[in-house]
């Protein structure tokens, strides 16, 4: 009876993983088809890099890949371009900020460095 309980406990865990696994995948593909059309309205990848960016002519993205920036705010979901000339990040959210006159901004939360 002991082995018994221990294999329904065992299958148990399986299906927890099972389950808890195909939500996250299935929130992940929600994700990247929201990304995927995002990025088909604004014109490819390459394009939402030069309006968010200082982008040289003859410079060439290389690699974008979805990724969580960690600030102290907590994981910021974003792009992570890299280019010829830099790496950058840009969040897909904007976020809200006070101006010094008191106004609410929203803008997007960008990083880069240059090579």
């Amino acid at each position: 009876m002991n082995k018994l309980g221990e294999r329904m406990d065992c299958l148990a865990q399986g299906i927890r993983e099972y389950v808890s696994l195909s939500l996250k995948l299935t929130e992940t593909v929600k994700g990247k088809l929201s990304l995927g059309a995002k990025n088909h309205q604004v014109g490819g990848l390459d394009r939402i890099l030069k309006q968010m960016f200082n982008v040289r002519d003859d410079e060439k993205l290389l690699k974008v890949s979805q990724c969580y920036l960690s600030t102290t705010a907590g994981p910021m979901a974003g792009l992570l371009f890299v280019s010829t000339d830099k790496i950058a990040f840009c969040s897909e959210r904007s976020i809200k900020l006070l101006s010094p006159t008191g106004k609410l901004l929203r803008i997007r939360y960008k990083v880069s460095t240059n090579n």
